[in-house]
């Protein structure tokens, strides 16, 4: 069931991304279906490698989490080389590769949570020293935040944060470690939002975004328009009218406002069901892998998987329906980007895997 709600959310996406795009490519670049071809062949790739992957015995990523971890601190380091990272709307994510625009922050969120997740097994009897159960889980990672901060991606950084605090609370950290590592978090998170002016700008746009409506306020008022404007029942498949230049990059992050004004209320809530449903079945399978199994490496990982796609795609929701200030973070498998579908199906895989359960004896699993 979670492979079907996935592969649901992904065709719906496709769906999406066809009707909120094509105006928008066929102006760009004189074919209105560019978009969608290449998304509908990045998608495809990205099943592909998700059935691969939920074959592999998902217990070697354990084993691979430092080198997986090392190549995308590599990764991030090259966006920032000129020549080979790319800059689009202000920000330097990507790594160009001819045509194709590759992510490594994509990969970057579920490298930090697998190499968390194989520490805190690995570690769990030395859980009750500050080392062993905080510090080593946020100091070694952090060469990979620091980069995803100077690109900026603020959105991504915080997000990878609170899984971490998530999955030192469940592998049984003490909560007096947890309460510190909170305020400091709490701390150094308000220093960066407010630390910087377009930070600041955003904080402002999101408590009155009024106070601008032709600059920065303009793509959350036009957002909120085309919520208002769907109402229960919708405008329509294709008959969206924010797509049409009104609404910046509409296919992209702000996607979940043209479904809400062509599908309406309806087609709001369904989006939001298939999430939460999402958010249940892979909860559940860390549970199974816990309770049936005692593999801790297993649960970890699921939880963190799940919690990570779960809370991107509901702070993107909500960022679209003005609860949240601007974040930047796309609504996984729905949203157009090529590096997010391809990793997010990818990591999908890996938690199938977890759901078939370990290829070896549970007598090892224990003991290991």
């Amino acid at each position: 069931m979670l492979m079907v709600t996935v592969i649901g959310l992904v065709l719906f996406g496709l769906i999406m991304v066809y009707s909120s795009s094509f105006i928008y490519a066929q102006e760009r670049t004189g074919d209105g279906f560019s978009f969608i071809k290449k998304q509908m062949m990045l998608a495809g790739l990205g099943v592909c490698s998700m059935l691969v992957v939920c074959r592999i015995d998902y217990r070697k990523w354990s084993v691979w989490a430092y080198p997986l971890l090392v190549a995308s601190i590599a990764l991030l380091f090259l966006v920032k080389i000129p020549g080979i990272g790319a800059r689009v709307g202000g920000a330097q994510r990507w790594i160009r590769f001819g045509g194709f625009n590759f992510q490594p922050g994509e990969l970057a969120k579920f490298a930090v949570i697998i190499f968390v997740a194989s520490q805190l097994e690995k570690k769990r009897e030395r859980l009750h020293t500050i080392t062993a159960g905080v510090l080593s889980h946020f100091l070694i990672p952090l060469p990979a935040l620091l980069l995803l901060l100077t690109q900026p991606d603020f959105g991504t950084t915080v997000m990878i944060s609170i899984v971490i605090f998530f999955l030192l609370f469940l592998a049984g950290v003490p909560k007096r470690y947890l309460g510190i590592a909170l305020l400091l978090g709490v701390i150094v998170g308000s220093l960066l939002a407010f630390g910087t002016a377009y930070r600041r700008a955003r904080m402002m746009t999101y408590f009155d975004p009024w106070r601008d409506p032709g600059g920065k306020g303009f793509q959350i008022i036009q957002s909120l328009i085309g919520l208002h404007t769907g109402s229960l029942w919708g405008a329509g498949l294709g008959n969206g009218k924010e797509k049409l230049f009104f609404l910046p990059e509409a296919h992209n992050d702000f996607i979940f406002a043209v479904i809400g004004e062509e599908l309406g209320f309806l087609g709001v809530a369904a989006v939001i069901l298939g999430y939460l449903y999402f958010v249940y079945r892979g909860l559940r399978i860390a549970f199974d892998s816990a309770k049936k199994y005692g593999d801790v490496f297993g649960m970890l990982l699921a939880v963190g998987i799940t919690l990570a796609l779960g809370l991107q795609g509901f702070v993107n929701m909500a960022v679209v329906m003005g609860l949240l200030p601007t974040k930047g973070l796309t609504l996984p498998f729905i949203s157009y980007g090529g590096s997010a579908i391809l990793v997010d199906l990818f990591a999908v895989g890996i938690l199938l895997s977890i759901g078939r359960g370990p290829r070896v004896p549970r007598s090892l699993i224990k003991g290991s």
